[in-house]
């Protein structure tokens, strides 16, 4: 074997209906959904589908266009509220819970930017879950609120590093090119410093060029 190329990982089957690496077995997935489904009117969209992600694995979603592949991502990330089924997140049960509340717990999603925002506020936004202070701390520019921002701008300058972005800091986000703009998304996802991070078709729309950067 060349040093190139990577051993096949055995695949293991886990409690319940799903597989997962055989390095994680000794683990709870970091993702398992059981018998999802969601109905719209006399419609299932999604039926019966089952699914589990070890917490070292990279996994992929392929299916044709009508598949249903973005309607799981809706209801992994509660956009959707499933009809039937079960979904854990490192073990727990998101029933009942927000889009904002699975977010907190760890699951991140790439989405389209707000274009008349800047490169870096677009990356603060997702340090909401880490940037807390009262309202009257930020409504009197009280220290704790500024010494907060600093923290925040420069975890967002670090992350933006990540894609070697930290130079766009001031550029408008709907005025970058659009690899740039996808690459935006992910640094957007990551600052909410997700234990799960969901790719919805992060090279749609990309040359060969900007998927071969990214």
């Amino acid at each position: 074997m060349s040093r190139t190329e990577r051993p096949k990982t055995k695949l293991v089957p886990v409690p319940a209906t799903n597989i997962i690496p055989e390095r994680d077995v000794s683990l709870p997935p970091i993702l398992e959904a059981r018998h999802l489904g969601i109905d719209f009117g006399g419609l299932s969209a999604v039926s019966d589908f089952n699914f589990a992600i070890g917490r070292t694995e990279i996994a992929g979603l392929i299916g044709p266009n009508g598949a249903g592949k973005t309607t799981v991502f809706n209801l992994l990330t509660k956009v959707y509220q499933p009809t039937r089924g079960t979904i854990l997140l490192d073990g727990m049960d998101t029933a009942g819970k927000t889009t904002i509340q699975v977010n907190q717990m760890g699951i991140a999603r790439t989405f389209r930017l707000f274009r008349d925002l800047s490169v870096l506020d677009t990356v603060l936004v997702g340090l909401h879950n880490e940037t807390k202070y009262t309202l009257g701390t930020a409504m009197f520019r009280l220290p704790q609120y500024w010494r907060k921002e600093r923290i925040a701008k420069e975890r967002a300058l670090e992350l933006l590093s990540i894609f070697d972005m930290q130079d766009m800091a001031d550029h408008k986000a709907g005025s970058l090119p659009y690899g740039a703009q996808r690459r935006l998304e992910i640094v957007r996802a990551l600052a909410t410093n997700p234990c799960l991070l969901l790719l919805d078709e992060p090279a749609a729309g990309m040359n060969p060029s900007e998927t071969a950067e990214l």
